[in-house]
């Protein structure tokens, strides 16, 4: 609960992952890649009640083995991949209201962004309170993929996609502009019902440094993310020694 308003978290895990099979029962670092989420979750301070939302059977199992809530297993229409986030939400509230389960604010907690914590959770949420915020989501400053340095290909001719001049700036000259990440969604659940979105006309933003922007879609992102959480760890021992 965050200034008397009671919160929910929520972690979407579905089957069938195209990207990479599996993702999120897949071992990282000695265990599955949702527990990272359950974890970041349930340490959460203000989280009063953490549910999953799967038609996995193995997150399910992984998910109950961790104390979590799965009050439904996802019904198959809610579960392809072209179903919105947001559709899945939905269910998931309408389907506690009716248990006499009500909430303010919700919680978006994706499995795919795992070096995401229970602090980002908290100072996200503490953030969208303080600037009066109906919702807010967490981004991450564009650098090497910023508009100004990217192109187009017409007829095998480079066309600046900004449509500025051709010419290659520095970074530190070009305007700072933010892309949604992944790590932390949180909206006050009337505002998030009637625009069906986390992005809306009062979002707040909480910025995540570059190296935790990383979400898992492919095995690329699995061995970078991975090559990240060992690194933090051999960094962390280093310091106690």
């Amino acid at each position: 609960m965050i200034k008397k308003n009671k919160v929910i978290g929520i972690i979407l895990a579905r089957s069938g992952s195209k990207g990479l099979k599996n993702k999120n029962s897949r071992p990282l670092l000695g265990k599955p890649l949702l527990t990272y989420s359950i974890e970041a979750g349930k340490k959460s301070k203000y989280i009063d009640h953490l549910i999953l939302s799967s038609d996995c059977d193995i997150c399910i199992e992984i998910a109950k083995n961790y104390k979590v809530d799965v009050p439904f297993k996802r019904p198959k229409k809610l579960s392809g991949d072209t179903v919105p986030s947001a559709d899945v939400i939905e269910h998931a509230i309408t389907f506690l209201k009716k248990q006499d389960l009500e909430f303010d604010i919700i919680v978006l907690i994706e499995p795919t962004s795992p070096l995401r914590t229970s602090e980002d959770i908290d100072n996200a949420l503490e953030k969208m309170m303080k600037t009066n915020s109906t919702s807010i989501v967490s981004v991450s400053k564009v650098e090497d993929q910023h508009p100004d340095f990217c192109f187009l290909l017409k007829n095998e001719k480079l066309k600046n996609y900004a449509k500025r001049n051709f010419k290659v700036k520095r970074r530190q000259d070009v305007e700072d502009i933010f892309f949604l990440e992944g790590s932390v969604y949180a909206s006050f659940i009337n505002s998030f019902l009637k625009e069906k979105s986390f992005c809306q006309s009062d979002t707040a933003a909480y910025i995540v440094p570059k190296w935790k922007s990383f979400e898992i879609d492919d095995i690329w992102d699995f061995i970078n993310i991975e090559a990240i959480m060992k690194f933090n760890k051999k960094s962390k021992n280093a310091k106690k020694k």
